[in-house]
């Protein structure tokens, strides 16, 4: 089994260049089946905010023969592009590897204005298989179990009914109490983000300060833990309060924005990669 990617990226040795190049080949000959051999092949790819220019080049290394031109894109850019908001935002993206955060003002992102942080979906797996077996040493625990559990039950509320979950214990199911052991896992996934969030609100220009911390876009799987939304909302009460919202298309949001990106790109743009 090789695990191609790590922290958004790929991994940096051959096995995983190869493998990232065949599962894509796979994809495009699934989806498009149907291809004349003379019709060209562009997409637009996506990495975290912060990816550095090596990571970049993986990318293009393992894309090289079999598409033909391609942009690499922040992926905040992207799930921001797909919705059509540029101005006076901030996207907060939280995938399973990476959370990337990106300052929209009416261009295209600096530097600056883009934070990537390795607290997202990965690691709070981690923590919740961690903090289950210190409280219960015996239960039987799969990364697809831990899953379930995350997407279904996830949230950061102060109040949440209670989390009762079947585990099997040398075979034996029985249920298990887990409401406040998964919220204390999901916090430490959502705080350092809000952090990250006060942060880029704080440095940013004053005079656009407030539309910034009252126009936060959350996208990707970390979006659906509930109540994510109102915990920045409250992070943010000291800087005078804060709105933030969910994507509806939490998994697909960046994908479809990628997508029009390449489909809106004019021509002459693409001929001159």
């Amino acid at each position: 089994m090789v695990w191609p990617l790590a922290d958004g990226v790929i991994c940096e040795e051959d096995r995983a260049l190869e493998a990232t190049g065949l599962i894509l080949k796979h994809i495009i000959a699934e989806n498009l089946a149907e291809k004349p051999e003379s019709d060209k092949l562009y997409a637009a790819i996506g990495v975290p905010a912060q990816a550095s220019i090596k990571n970049k080049k993986a990318i293009i290394e393992a894309t090289k023969d079999f598409i033909d031109k391609i942009i690499i894109v922040s992926e905040p850019f992207s799930v921001a592009y797909s919705i059509d908001r540029f101005d006076e935002c901030m996207i907060v993206d939280i995938g399973g590897g990476t959370t990337d955060l990106c300052r929209m003002h009416g261009s295209i992102p600096d530097e600056e204005d883009q934070l990537t942080l390795k607290f997202a979906g990965n690691f709070l797996d981690n923590e919740l298989t961690k903090a289950i077996m210190e409280n219960f040493p015996e239960v039987q625990l799969t990364p697809k179990i831990i899953g379930a559990i995350k997407e279904k039950y996830g949230y950061v509320s102060e109040v949440s009914d209670p989390v009762k979950v079947t585990l099997t214990k040398r075979g034996i199911p029985a249920e298990y109490d887990i409401t406040e052991i998964l919220r204390e896992c999901c916090l430490k996934l959502t705080n350092p983000i809000s952090k990250a969030i006060q942060d880029l609100v704080g440095s940013f220009d004053p005079d656009f300060q407030e539309k910034l911390r009252n126009n936060i876009i959350i996208a990707g799987g970390g979006s659906r833990l509930k109540g994510i939304d109102i915990a920045i909302e409250k992070s943010l009460h000291e800087y005078g309060g804060g709105d933030a919202t969910c994507v509806r298309d939490a998994e697909h949001c960046g994908s479809v924005g990628a997508l029009k990106m390449c489909m809106e790109m004019p021509e002459e743009y693409w001929e001159k990669i």
